[in-house]
């Protein structure tokens, strides 16, 4: 099962994150999942993280990982990441600077019956918000 649960995970982020496809969310994500540290104002259940990709998506374009590392936990899968793309729209309340933008995170998504049911992470939204700042090297 835990090579099933990865393949889920890997799916939200290439397909969803990185890939665009906004859909992948609804068909990987339970309608009813617990994000147990979403963004500020993010809404509860699947619509939440969809929310987040949408903003990635709409944000960032040349998406892309500069890691991307999955661990076997069971019924969770922790994965350690460094996103990357380049500022083209509003991203994380910023309007598009152009800059290219690098983020890390770990995150621990708990998959039942195929679908992510709940999610815990980490995100270093200070420092992506650092490298946007006016004065900030692009």
């Amino acid at each position: 099962m835990s090579a099933e649960n990865i393949a889920i995970v890997r799916r939200y982020t290439e397909e969803g994150c990185v890939g665009g496809r906004i859909e992948v969310v609804d068909e990987v994500v339970a309608e009813d999942c617990v994000d147990h540290d979403p963004m500020p104002g993010q809404p509860a259940g699947r619509q939440g993280l969809r929310q987040t990709v949408q903003m990635v998506v709409r944000g960032l374009s040349d998406r892309g990982t500069v890691l991307d590392e999955y661990l076997d936990a069971g019924d969770a899968v922790v994965q350690n990441w460094i996103f990357r793309g380049t500022h083209t729209g509003e991203f994380l309340g910023v309007p598009a600077t152009g800059k290219e933008v690098r983020v890390r995170g770990v995150e621990i998504w708990r998959v039942t019956g195929g679908r992510i049911a709940e999610r815990w992470g980490v995100v270093d939204v200070a420092g992506a918000l650092a490298q946007l700042a006016p004065g900030a090297a692009a």
